[in-house]
């Protein structure tokens, strides 16, 4: 029996909606209708334009990435909307794209006005709280980062155990934040702040474009891939059961390649 080919939102044999691999003739197909100057060009970090690395701290992009961000700039709108505070996330990606958005879709440049101090002082007050309640937690690290506060436990002897102690402490927290998991990661953020589904719409109205191409590769960017009623091309960095995206990158280093082929063909359309 010859194979058969995924579409997006293929459904398996036990009728669970799974992603497609982008590079099959169908999925570059269709991804290849969406590159085209009037599109949002936007990307997680972590994982997506970064690799992840052991020392979060230690985080950057490869020069070839960086290299390709930079023709990219020149030829479409680039949003970047990152976890990261937008500090740490310029840092890392040594490029300034069209827009930086940090902490899950909640701060924006001070330019647009967005910036919530009320936010901040609430994480500051979190953070304070949440030294206390995890002093000799071994492994866990808390990292406060303006509109949101993680917990890092990459490295706990044993990750279960320093989890369950975050979450314990978090429960203390008042007023209870929002949780969003990640990758030995749990981020806190204000129960109002904009998540970066949310971030991205608005980068969408901001540049007066109708359609986006969307890279991520963690919880919080299904937050992205989960949109209704908006013209988003999802891609998964990683195969994921449970993701939401229709297309999938099986690996972060895949993206340079799919980057450089997007890039030639928009570099083709100012000729």
């Amino acid at each position: 029996m010859s194979p058969t080919v995924e579409e997006p939102g293929h459904q398996d044999w036990k009728g669970i909606v799974t992603a497609s691999y982008i590079f099959t003739p169908e999925g570059l197909s269709a991804l290849a209708r969406y590159v085209a100057p009037d599109t949002l060009f936007a990307f997680d970090l972590d994982g997506t334009l970064a690799p992840i690395v052991e020392e979060y701290s230690a985080a950057q992009t490869s020069e070839q990435v960086r290299a390709t961000l930079e023709r990219l700039i020149k030829v479409a709108k680039v949003a970047v909307i990152t976890g990261r505070s937008r500090k740490d996330a310029l840092a890392i990606l040594a490029v300034e794209p069209h827009l930086l958005v940090g902490n899950h879709g909640s701060e924006w440049p001070l330019q647009e006005g967005r910036r919530d101090w009320q936010q901040v002082t609430l994480c500051l007050k979190w953070r304070e709280r949440l030294n206390h309640l995890l002093d000799y937690a071994q492994g866990v690290e808390i990292e406060f980062k303006g509109e949101s506060v993680s917990l890092h436990y990459r490295k706990a002897e044993d990750p279960e155990k320093a989890l369950s102690l975050i979450n314990a402490a978090i429960e203390k927290l008042e007023p209870s934040p929002k949780r969003i998991g990640g990758k030995f990661v749990v981020n806190l953020l204000p129960m109002e702040a904009l998540t970066k589904g949310e971030a991205l719409v608005a980068a969408m109205e901001k540049f007066g474009l109708k359609r986006a191409i969307f890279f991520g590769d963690d919880v919080t960017d299904e937050e992205v891939f989960q949109l209704k009623n908006v013209d988003v091309f999802g891609i998964h960095i990683g195969k994921d059961e449970q993701t939401a995206a229709p297309y999938y990158l099986k690996k972060q280093t895949a993206l340079l390649g799919l980057l450089n082929s997007m890039v030639g063909i928009l570099e083709l359309h100012r000729e």
